[in-house]
């Protein structure tokens, strides 16, 4: 099952296309894992519809569901919340980060908590523009710095992958030491990424505003090697006149699905070496990710 967050709530897809549920109609899904959903301005529970609103008018920007019903939230302003049906509690040692006052953004406004994944050394946080952060619940180290402007961090095992302005960023030994290539890419500037088995995908586009968006993959254990282009076989487009952004990208095992703006979902069966289309329909795709 495909869930897919879109600018009309939230949509269950099956493999073979066909729309099972719709839910939270009217609701603009940004971002979706566990139980839980983001909107611009609340968290939303999928099992009840309850709508969380975050302090001091913040809004969520990730999602990352947790145990006991609970998640993690980031948000504008580089803050960092636990969330439950309950209470919303910030993440006090995440405020205290030291040198946090000099994250920025590219157009002077404040940062923000911009994704989130668990991996095998502990959380990694992306602070949008503030580097990658990897913490134990009481302290956090810099792993990837902030020049590189990361959109998105995933991780399986000891592998970490960034997706970030000056192309794409892999480390095989938890985010000790980094490759970065924008080799066989048409531009450097990505948003998304994800891990399928043995593969990297990643999108890739000339720019914030670029009307030359791709998608690309290579194997995990090249992390030298060219990305080649995914577009143009089956369905999937040979380019999209927009980026394919953060949360748009997603991968469970071998099955890889991208969503669209524009209300196309896109779904690989062998790790992105062909595509199908699954659905032209939905009300502009936000994100989307795999459940049982």
């Amino acid at each position: 099952m495909i869930v897919t967050g879109t600018a009309d709530g939230v949509y269950e897809i099956s493999l073979d296309g066909a729309i099972q549920r719709h839910a939270l109609s009217g609701l603009d899904i940004g971002g979706i894992s566990g139980d839980w959903a983001i909107t611009p301005t609340a968290v939303v529970s999928l099992s009840s519809g309850q709508q969380m609103a975050l302090p001091d008018g913040l809004q969520p920007r990730c999602v990352l569901g947790g145990p006991g019903g609970s998640c993690l939230v980031g948000t504008s302003a580089a803050r960092l919340f636990e969330v439950t049906p309950q209470s919303v509690r910030p993440v006090g040692s995440f405020d205290q980060i030291e040198g946090r006052r000099e994250w920025f953004t590219p157009w002077g406004g404040p940062p923000d908590t911009r994704s989130m994944t668990p991996s095998n050394q502990g959380l990694l946080v992306n602070v949008h523009v503030g580097g990658v952060w990897r913490g134990d619940g009481h302290t956090w180290v810099e792993v990837v710095e902030s020049g590189q402007d990361v959109h998105q961090v995933v991780a399986d095992g000891d592998v970490v992958a960034v997706a970030a302005a000056v192309g794409i960023g892999q480390s095989n030994d938890a985010g000790k030491t980094w490759t970065w290539s924008t080799n066989g890419l048409h531009a450097s500037y990505s948003r998304a990424i994800t891990l399928a088995e043995d593969w990297l995908l990643a999108s890739a586009s000339t720019g914030p505003g670029s009307r030359q968006g791709a998608l690309y993959r290579r194997p995990l254990d090249k992390p030298e090697a060219a990305l080649t282009p995914c577009g143009g076989t089956g369905d999937l487009p040979e380019s999209f006149p927009y980026n394919v952004d953060t949360f748009e990208l997603a991968a469970d095992g071998k099955l890889v699905a991208v969503g669209t703006p524009s209300g196309e979902v896109y779904l690989s069966e062998d790790s992105g070496g062909a595509w199908r289309k699954l659905v032209d329909t939905l009300p502009g795709v936000r994100s989307l990710t795999f459940a049982e």
